[in-house]
């Protein structure tokens, strides 16, 4: 599949193997259990005076399949208890629950409906921004909810979808962040091997709290993408996309949405895939942030993933470069220019022992968009190794230890920067994590 056009926040697709569940059991409910035991360094993410902390977690939770003719669905969730040995006497025990849900229903064979909806709650800022943004050790709660309604009309296919964004970072008087985003799109074949597809998207963002700082406010944005494709083979296609991003948010606390700007992309694109296991989905392209009362930026684009499958081995390579409104994604950060690249690769050893290596680097730069411009890029590295050994048909073994660094501490607005002792230097954190998981 290519790549979505720059800007663009296309739903979620939900599993494969969901859609393509045979006849069976129309309700199957297994309770789960896990338990784990997290040794960390680092506790407060500080570059001096580091803290150790024990993490011990008791999560009871279930896993359910829904498989009726015309609906299926998955709902996976687990509700974690936790006790920290390093937080304070008030925050030593928290329920962090992670729950997920996909859901496709059937109409007609023209006619389907989609849904996922993800929620987490935690207080570790690896799981609150993929691209390392965070660095403070606060209890953040976030919900993604995406809904797609998708129809073939002859040979033109349509989608209508709604996403909403939520993000509450701390207490209720902490940065609230809320988005929607409407869009619809149209594809068609244009002859024997080309295709094209047109799409829009209108999205509205709002962003509160008494720490929200430059980011308060309401910014508003509309969307228009283009994309060419041309079939040049019986595995491989290439074409070319655009997008335009006429956008409108505050430029401080204290003003209305008077941030007028624009972004706008131009990308070549490819992929290419062998049964044997290859699968390449690259783009390459140009990008322009245009803001009212500063200077243009513009850089080179990517988003680009190869995976290949040797024997028992799967590995893939990533690269991420684009600007990204990291308030339509969660936590709001203004617009943000980030290159990033990502790499992971997974071994299986027997049918119950696998291992895992994920890593990922990341530099983040302030646009002045949303933040302060005068800030200091920031670099992000992350990686983790894990076992995982399925032991007992209905208990497993999980451990992994991971490594975190940031370079400059991150943040780069009022209510979003970090705390003085993190603020500058090198935060380096390293964690062992141990755990058993039951199904039953």
């Amino acid at each position: 599949m290519a790549p979505a056009p720059s800007q663009a926040h296309p739903p979620l697709l939900v599993p494969q193997t969901l859609q393509a569940l045979p006849a069976g059991k129309l309700l199957t409910f297994s309770p789960t259990l896990l338990v784990s035991e997290m040794w960390t360094d680092n506790f407060n993410f500080t570059t001096t005076n580091k803290q150790t902390d024990y993490r011990t977690v008791v999560g009871p939770g279930a896993n359910v399949i829904l498989n009726a003719p015309t609906t299926k669905g998955t709902f996976a969730g687990t509700w974690g208890f936790t006790y920290d040995t390093a937080a304070s006497s008030s925050d030593n025990f928290n329920l962090f629950p992670n729950l997920s849900l996909n859901l496709i229903q059937t109409f007609t064979p023209r006619l389907n409906l989609t849904l996922t909806d993800t929620y987490t709650r935690n207080n570790n800022p690896v799981q609150s921004n993929q691209f390392g943004l965070n660095t403070q050790r606060q209890t953040f709660t976030s919900n993604y909810l995406t809904v797609g309604l998708n129809y073939l009309f002859d040979r033109v296919a349509t989608q209508v979808y709604y996403d909403n964004f939520y993000y509450n970072l701390g207490s209720s008087n902490g940065t609230k962040t809320t988005t929607n985003i409407v869009g619809a799109s149209a594809s068609a074949p244009v002859g024997t091997f080309n295709s094209v597809r047109l799409g829009y998207e209108h999205s509205w963002s709002d962003t509160s709290g008494t720490s929200s700082g430059i980011n308060s406010g309401q910014t508003t944005g509309n969307l228009v993408t283009a994309t060419f494709t041309r079939q040049t083979g019986q595995y491989s296609s290439a074409g070319i996309q655009g997008s335009y991003n006429a956008f409108d948010q505050p430029n401080s606390a204290s003003q209305s949405n008077n941030g007028n700007g624009q972004i706008w992309n131009i990308s070549l694109f490819t992929t290419y895939g062998l049964p044997s296991g290859l699968s390449l989905s690259s783009s390459l392209g140009y990008s322009q942030l245009i803001q009212s009362g500063q200077s243009n930026q513009s850089g080179v684009t990517s988003n680009s993933n190869v995976s290949y499958r040797f024997g028992p081995a799967l590995a893939s390579l990533g690269i991420f470069s684009d600007f990204q409104q990291t308030g339509l994604v969660g936590q709001n950060f203004g617009i943000v220019e980030t290159h990033g690249v990502t790499g992971s690769l997974l071994y299986t050893f027997t049918p119950l022992v696998s291992a895992s290596f994920n890593a990922y680097y990341t530099v983040n730069s302030p646009t002045g968009s949303g933040n302060n411009s005068s800030s200091q890029n920031t670099d992000n590295f992350n990686l983790s190794l894990n076992l995982n050994w399925q032991f007992l048909t209905w208990l497993a073994f999980y451990g992994q230890y991971s490594y975190s660094m940031w370079n400059n501490g991150g943040g780069f607005s009022s209510g979003v920067s970090n705390n003085s002792a993190n603020s500058n230097g090198t935060i380096h954190v390293n964690s062992v994590l141990i755990g058993l998981r039951a199904t039953f």
